[in-house]
């Protein structure tokens, strides 16, 4: 995680032409509102392919799929394991298996990789099985449901069709319970499928570089914004779940022949972990007219952290997918929503 936005750096430039041509823009006004698609690792929506493993006995290995299967569409993925093809995510379990005198103890790594086989995130499960269990019959029908099919649908055809439950299906079941939050929590970002995982804050330190107020300016900005958006700022705990969102600001002069004297304004924001591991970061550019940052930024502050914030709410909700925690509190503002 310390290094899938390592190499991305984002580049606004809303200058312009610097010879006279009318107006000046409003600085920064609209930068980023587009953003990066190419920052987002993960996609918000997409079926999962489970696929069975090698590690298993076969009919140990089709359970298990389908039992993973049938977890992820209780919790709204669109999940199948019938296929080796499709899916748009696909979930490959790696399994560590020690036979036991009443069967077998598993260490199951969930895998959850792209199509192109390029791994997004793990998780893990454990369990034991029974030696029947270990060495039960391949599933002889096709999948209870698909993806169409709502499960309180197929529970109801059940109990029409007078089917019992399936001991076998509820020991995989349990197998997987506890991974199926955590992979429906990568894929979606949904709090609600992992109500234990706890908040990601963003402390706003280091901003340097700035003639007048600024630094304090801006920093001011960035940090309400953030809030506005539902996100924790919490400059005074710094902890394993704090991220550090800090700019190095630069105003210089442009030395181009231009009708008016400008300032060429550059902000870098840079997110870092806690202990200083970079993750990403974005650049801003624009021009001004010259002093006009001298002593006090004013809206010049609001706007340039807004066009900041609007792309840099993204690249902090991957990470908090990666760090397994929420980017919001369950109280959301309504501007969150």
């Amino acid at each position: 995680m310390t290094s899938f936005l390592r190499s991305i750096v984002v580049v606004f430039g809303l200058a312009g032409l610097l010879a006279a041509c009318g107006d000046l823009p409003r600085p920064f006004e609209g930068a980023g509102r587009a953003g990066d698609p190419g920052l987002l690792e993960l996609r918000d929506t997409g079926t999962v392919r489970v696929e069975e493993t090698d590690d298993l006995p076969e009919g140990a290995s089709a359970h298990l799929a389908r039992a993973m299967a049938r977890a992820l569409r209780l919790r709204d993925i669109p999940a199948y394991s019938e296929t080796d093809t499709g899916g748009d995510y696909i979930l490959r379990p790696n399994v560590q298996a020690s036979l036991t005198d009443n069967g077998a103890a598993l260490d199951i790594t969930w895998v959850l990789l792209r199509p192109d086989g390029l791994a997004i995130d793990t998780t893990r499960s454990a369990g034991e099985l029974a030696a029947d269990q270990w060495f039960a019959d391949p599933p002889t029908g096709p999948e209870e449901t698909n993806l169409a099919i709502p499960q309180e649908l197929v529970e109801k055809v059940r109990e029409l069709e007078g089917k019992a439950d399936d001991p076998l299906a509820e020991t995989y079941e349990g197998l997987v319970a506890q991974a199926a939050d955590q992979i429906a929590f990568m894929i979606t970002g949904d709090r609600t499928s992992l109500r234990a995982a706890p908040v990601m804050k963003v402390a706003l330190i280091d901003f340097a570089g700035a003639p007048g107020d600024g630094n304090i300016a801006l920093a001011r900005s960035a940090g309400a914004l953030l809030q506005a958006r539902g996100i924790t700022v919490d400059n005074r705990e710094i902890d394993e779940n704090s991220v550090i969102l800090s700019a190095t600001i630069s105003v210089t002069p442009v030395t181009e022949q231009t009708t008016t004297p400008l300032d060429r304004v550059s902000i870098e924001w840079v997110i870092m972990e806690s202990g200083g591991t970079e993750l990403g970061q974005m650049t801003q550019n624009n021009v001004v007219p010259r002093g006009q940052l001298d002593e006090r930024w004013g809206t010049v502050a609001s706007l340039a952290a807004q066009a900041a914030v609007e792309t840099l709410e993204s690249v902090l909700g991957q990470i908090a997918r990666q760090k397994k925690l929420q980017l919001r509190n369950d109280h959301k503002t309504a501007m969150a929503r």
